[in-house]
């Protein structure tokens, strides 16, 4: 090869190529103007190798690493965890982002046996704390919102037990778990519909409630989503059930949602049915997650405990049979009653405006028979039931005990959790009714007035980082859940101002107001009017629809993000001496290492040196103790680690660990 051709491939003169070459190894002359193409493979190989060094040794000149003083040199930070005098070992799990069983087995070999709801002290949660690479905090760091209605509710239900004048009334029961898990699927094979199809993603976004019949007896069931955001609703179903069935898939096992509704079910004193679902699929371990429920103290009955488990397919429809036979045992047992000759009273359980009937309520009746023409107050709002219509959306004179109905003739949509109470309406409570949607307190963005002495204050905030949002659901648990979650993303340093939410589609006054405000209009479930779509075409403003929820909330947290300003923080970790090399690919390399200084946790970034120099850089693809997958290694500790990005590894090399987090600027 041409050497001037080979100065053109690497980008570089002739005269630089044959100046450098001699100290890559090789020394073809100043001179040269041929070279044989095998060595030619070799140079470009060798320079490209040169090239990445330099680029490290430039990265290492320029890179910013997070300091501390009160640290030893290469620890990284520790992140603060604000907790009271005592704390729970399920919400000790969530602060230290592990998993329920991980924590609880840990505890166990410390000595301290202690179940998923089970407080610990502060000094206790401090020590485990700090052995999980964070530094406890003695305080709350922040109050739990009070659920609206919750302690009405539980009276409710105690009313309800105890009364005296009681009938035999059908179980309510609650579906809970993890998104994914099945919970929409098992109620489809029970009612024999499709409803998982028409779910957006098939994932339940609202709370359904349906009725189904076994051995001549109804059974009321109630569907909870599983994503996250859904967390009130999930509490919500908890609170108005008698029974929970516990969805667990066979092939996945218990997951964050699947402990959280443990946790809501344990809260409110639910006897549960454990579902095990799945079991058709390749990979289902029926055993994995008895052992798993085992370890939360929730042993299954074939293991000598008192938790019900049933294997089922939902998809395959088998075993269903046996599970409802399950839930009627555990009816009967509670022996739940309730009078239907008293005024009705019910909780709502989902809220909406429809186009054609106007505010809409769906209500589950606990006591006393629902009828059509009667008056109820449900809150802050009122109204008369000029109809009634069950799950299937076929119209009902009345509903009794345990039964869910639609109910129309309200002035307003209800908040979801409220009770509904029929009683007499009078002119009194007509003038104190207040008619609003709004159910999550959000900082609104206040009126700017026009004059003149105002100006230059309404210029200073419209330069701030200020994210400002039109938020439209088609129902009101949905829009409670979003609110909520939408609350969360937001910053000191951003603050998010929710300048309107309602229900229904989106308008052309939302439109209009989007675009004099520069807000964003996020629609959950809705479409646009037609008057606002043929808007939308002349006006700027910006206008995001999704049948999902958390794609709206990406969508916001990423917005959130382009108002931050940032740079990466190399946050050092230990070092890796290699001991020996196993495997050196281009695609992975695996060796046998010790840990110096410090610790190395897996997914940590390493910088490959030799004789002090820097040689490549790449990723710590996973890290093994005895065989076994390991999340960290502490110091003086020897381990196999498997690596990629990076290759050409000896023994005697050294790897500098280290992880890199986007920090925000001051």
């Amino acid at each position: 090869m041409n050497v001037t051709e080979l100065a053109r491939q690497l980008k570089t003169t002739k005269e630089e190529l044959l100046e450098k070459l001699p100290g890559l190894g090789f020394d073809v002359g100043l001179r040269a103007i041929k070279i044989d193409n095998v060595l030619a493979e070799r140079i470009k190989g060798a320079w490209a190798q040169q090239a990445r060094r330099e680029r490290i040794k430039q990265k290492m000149q320029t890179r910013h690493v997070a300091q501390d003083d009160a640290l030893p040199a290469g620890e990284a930070p520790k992140q603060q965890l604000h907790m009271g005098d005592k704390i729970t070992v399920n919400d000790l799990a969530q602060k230290l982002n592990t998993e329920v069983p991980h924590l609880i087995g840990y505890l166990m070999k410390n000595g301290i046996m202690a179940s998923l709801n089970e407080q610990v002290d502060f000094e206790t949660a401090s020590i485990v704390a700090e052995d999980y690479g964070f530094a406890a905090v003695r305080g709350d760091g922040g109050s739990k919102d009070v659920r609206h209605g919750e302690q009405e509710l539980r009276q409710l239900k105690k009313d309800i037990a105890t009364d005296a004048q009681g009938e035999p009334r059908p179980p309510v029961v609650v579906v809970m778990g993890h998104v994914d898990h099945g919970k929409t699927t098992l109620l489809d094979a029970i009612r024999k519909t499709n409803v998982a199809a028409g779910e957006s993603g098939g994932i339940t976004q609202h709370i359904g409630a349906y009725q189904a019949e076994e051995k001549n007896r109804i059974i009321t069931f109630l569907d909870t989503p599983g994503h996250e955001a859904f967390r009130a609703m999930r509490e919500r179903g908890g609170q108005v059930a008698d029974i929970a069935i516990l969805i667990v898939a066979a092939d996945d096992g218990l997951k964050p949602q699947t402990l959280e509704s443990i946790n809501v079910i344990q809260k409110e004193g639910l006897p549960f049915v454990v579902a095990i679902n799945k079991i058709d699929k390749p990979g289902a371990d029926i055993d994995r997650v008895k052992k798993e429920l085992s370890e939360i103290n929730l042993v299954p009955e074939d293991w000598g405990g008192k938790t019900i488990c049933v294997p089922i397919s939902a998809k395959k429809g088998e075993g269903i049979h046996e599970l409802l036979d399950m839930v009627l045992l555990v009816a009967d047992m509670e022996k739940l009653t309730s009078c239907p000759k008293r005024p009705a009273c019910g909780v709502i359980i989902e809220s909406h405006v429809s186009s054609g009937e106007g505010p809409v309520a769906t209500v589950l009746v606990n006591v006393g028979t629902l009828k059509v023409g009667d008056e109820v107050v449900i809150g802050d709002t009122f109204g008369k039931a000029k109809a009634l219509k069950d799950w299937r959306n076929e119209p009902v004179n009345e509903a009794r005990p345990s039964m869910p109905v639609k109910i129309l003739g309200l002035k307003a949509a209800p908040h979801v959790g409220e009770i509904l109470r029929v009683q007499k309406i009078d002119r009194s409570d007509r003038k104190k009714a207040v008619k609003q949607y709004r159910l999550v307190a959000m900082e609104s963005r206040e009126e700017v007035k026009k004059d003149e002495a105002d100006d230059e204050e309404k210029k200073e905030e419209e330069n701030k980082n200020v994210l400002t949002l039109i938020v439209k659901a088609d129902v009101l648990g949905s829009l409670e859940a979003l609110i909520a979650s939408i609350k969360k993303l937001e910053r000191t340093d951003v603050p998010i101002y929710l300048l309107k939410q309602g229900l229904g589609n989106i308008t052309e006054s939302d439109i209009a107001l989007a675009e004099d405000s520069g807000a964003v209009v996020y629609g959950f479930n809705v479409q646009l009017s037609a008057e606002a779509q043929r808007l939308a075409y002349d006006r700027k403003a910006e206008i995001k629809l999704s049948k999902v929820i958390y794609e709206i909330l990406d969508d916001i947290g990423a917005r959130v993000k382009t108002f931050i300003k940032t740079e990466t923080i190399e946050v050092s970790q230990g070092n890796l001496l290699v001991l020996r090399v196993f495997k050196d690919t281009r695609s992975e390399s695996i060796i046998g290492a010790r840990v110096q200084r410090a610790k190395i946790t897996s997914g940590a970034k390493f910088r490959l040196m030799r004789e002090g120099e820097p040689v490549d850089e790449g990723t710590i693809a996973e890290l093994q103790q005895n065989k076994q997958p390991v999340a960290e290694v502490k110091e003086g500790v020897e381990c196999g680690a498997r690596l990629s990005g990076a290759r050409g590894f000896k023994e005697g090399d050294t790897l500098e660990c280290f992880t890199e987090e986007e920090r925000q600027v001051a």
